[in-house]
Parts: C-alpha cells; sequence; structure tokens
C-alpha cells in the first residue's frame, strides 16, 4: 500500500514539466515561445499545487 502512494507522489510531479511542453508547442504555433513556456510552467505548478493539497485533504479524511 505504501508503494502505491509513493508511485502517485512520482506521477503527479510530471504534470509540471507537461505543462511546459505543452506551452511550447503552443507557442511554436504562435511564434512566441519563450511566452507560452513560462505560462505553462507556472500552471503547471498551479495544478501539481492544487492537485497535491487535494489528495492531502482526501488522505486525511480516509
Amino acid at each position: 500500500m505504501i508503494k502505491k502512494m509513493a508511485k502517485k507522489k512520482n506521477n503527479l510531479i510530471l504534470i509540471i514539466p507537461a505543462f511546459l511542453l505543452m506551452g511550447m508547442a503552443l507557442g511554436i504555433q504562435t511564434q512566441s515561445v519563450l511566452k507560452q513556456s513560462i505560462i505553462g510552467l507556472i500552471v503547471g505548478i498551479v495544478v501539481y499545487f492544487f492537485l497535491s493539497y487535494r489528495n492531502k485533504k482526501i488522505n486525511s479524511n480516509k
């Protein structure tokens, strides 16, 4: 059971580079790679903290 939780946290951290790469792909299409990459990085960090907070809240209720 502990291994499942550790694996979940490892997968959760991968959200940040995923949003960064999506921002870069969007930036290539719109000719503003740096701007869209920074926006993707910020969104990835916000989503990571939101999901980690939500997971802590769900796990504390059990």
